[in-house]
């Protein structure tokens, strides 16, 4: 299981409203160090950007767990955003996302299952290959 990283700047890494967890976009890093760099289809091969949104839905769980008091309180994701930073041509984003949705199946089961997009972008913040962003049903 990941730990929760500090959000880095002035927002906070989750809010719960009307029994609706919405967290804030997730990178692949522990702390404060990037796990993977760079734009999927030039240097970042579609394996390793698969391996970083699921470290990214990790911790979007991660986050939700440390709000709520534990996986268990997950009713079901509802939806998933994924951005992915592309060389020029790069066109294969949703198959980056399988790597995301297959771990929140893993974890969670049919309580994993969600609505997904996936964005092709130019560049993430520091350098990342791959920020998520998810909404999740959760009880009190």
């Amino acid at each position: 299981m990941s730990s929760v990283n500090k959000p880095g700047g002035n927002y906070l890494p989750v809010i719960i409203h009307g029994g609706i967890a919405y967290v804030s976009g997730q990178l692949p890093r522990r702390g404060e160090d990037l796990l993977y760099a760079g734009k999927v289809g030039a240097g970042v091969d579609i394996e390793s950007a698969q391996e970083a949104a699921a470290l990214c839905a990790d911790l979007c769980i991660s986050a939700i767990n440390q709000a709520t008091g534990g996986e268990d309180k997950i009713v079901q994701v509802l939806q998933l955003v994924g951005y992915i930073a592309s060389a020029p041509g790069f066109t294969r984003q949703s198959q980056v996302m399988n790597g995301a949705s297959d771990r929140l199946i893993e974890r969670l089961g049919d309580r994993g299952r969600h609505t997904r997009t996936s964005v092709g972008v130019a560049e993430l913040p520091r350098g990342a290959p791959v920020e998520l962003n998810m909404m999740a049903a959760v009880r009190a």
